[in-house]
């Protein structure tokens, strides 16, 4: 059989969805032993399959989210005569009439809304906006089977887009393996901290700072946490620039917490393995997620996690978390005192982590992955 895997998405400039479309392609291909397949990949990633058995490479560079996915698309994924394709985010054609499989990671989108969660100035976004709500309304339905990342995400793809709970399967991500435990010395600390600006102790954060990110919420906690007790806690805000980093930088400047609050910007995995080998925890303050993998990816390293009790995120961190309600500044202020005053809970919290982190595979997910498309073939 031929299988089309839509992988204009891979590679990790595209954050999330570019992690797991690279692991997605890398882990099926090695595992599946019989089908042919087809990977529609841009041109900066085509040349690391072209010497592949069972692999073809067409070169596609219609970009994300344009009105060419729905024109053009369609007409070079119908070229390859595929059996079945899966597209790994919500922007399939419409128009594409082959066997389909859909990755839906979550509908944050429909929650998240308002001229403060976009870039576009309120009229371009009105139209994008409702270009999303039908886009993912009409591909829904036309799916043939849809995959999500967690059982939060399912129950909400059936809710909101009415589709048959049974054309849903649940196909869990897992840490990266980017994020290494290291040991550093005292001299490799003390660089580090300087190369930062920072004193420890410290929580950190590493994501996106979208509005649904709650971070404005982990800043006022740490603000009112040091107000009140004997040790400062600084926080490591890790996220690539962006207009919301700005907003959230000017904010900060405005405030006088640069001395708390440090936006250390994008950095790489191999500092970031360093930095959460010296903080106290991480916070996910965040009020929607698909899956949450900057919690795990901190668990499989032994970093405590804090986390907000939305949407998926205790079905993915299980009892490992020490969980606050998102909306409650003082509730997470009260988590961050009770884990500060007990070492006992710390190695506790720690243990779990790595436990619960181990749980998940990208291995499990292509099995569960090659399992579907091997029930759609079959019909």
């Amino acid at each position: 059989m031929r299988i089309g895997i839509d992988a204009r998405l891979y590679g990790l400039e595209h954050a999330g969805l570019g992690r797991y479309v690279m692991r997605l392609v890398e882990e099926v291909i090695k595992l599946d032993k019989k089908n042919d397949y087809v990977l529609f990949l841009k041109k900066a990633h085509a040349e690391k399959f072209k010497n592949r058995k069972r692999v073809k490479v067409v070169t596609t560079d219609i970009p994300i989210y344009s009105l060419a996915e729905q024109t053009i698309l369609p007409f070079i994924f119908a070229k390859e005569k595929l059996d079945l394709l899966h597209v790994p985010h919500f922007n399939a054609p419409l128009v594409y009439n082959g066997k389909l499989v859909l990755t839906i990671h979550d509908l944050i989108k429909h929650d998240s809304k308002g001229p403060e969660t976009t870039t576009r100035n309120r009229w371009l976004y009105s139209i994008k906006r409702l270009g999303y709500l039908t886009l993912t309304n009409g591909i829904a339905g036309r799916a043939d089977h849809i995959l999500v990342p967690s059982n939060f995400v399912k129950e909400d793809v059936a809710k909101r887009l009415h589709v048959p709970p049974e054309k849903i399967t649940v196909t869990y991500e897992a840490a990266t393996g980017s994020i290494k435990e290291v040991a550093l010395t005292d001299e490799e600390k003390t660089k580090l901290l300087n190369k930062y600006h920072l004193t420890q102790p410290f929580i950190v954060y590493t994501g996106s700072v979208y509005p649904h990110k709650n971070v404005d919420v982990l800043v006022q906690a740490i603000e009112k946490h040091n107000q009140h007790k004997e040790v400062d806690l600084q926080l490591a805000l890790i996220c690539s620039r962006s207009v919301f980093w700005e907003r959230l930088n000017q904010k900060i400047v405005q405030e006088n917490l640069q001395n708390r609050i440090k936006l250390l910007g994008f950095i790489e995995d191999e500092d970031v393995s360093k930095l959460y080998s010296l903080a106290l925890a991480l916070v996910h303050p965040s009020k929607m997620e698909g899956f949450g993998l900057t919690g795990l990816e901190a668990m499989s390293v032994g970093l405590p996690v804090i986390s907000s009790n939305a949407s998926c995120l205790p079905e993915v961190y299980g009892d490992a978390a020490l969980y606050f309600n998102p909306d409650d500044v003082d509730d997470l202020v009260s988590c961050l005192e009770t884990y500060l005053k007990d070492q006992d809970l710390r190695f506790a919290m720690s243990t779990r982590g790595y436990q619960q982190a181990r749980k998940y595979s990208w291995q499990k997910m292509a099995k569960e992955t090659l399992a579907v498309y091997k029930q759609l073939l079959s019909k």
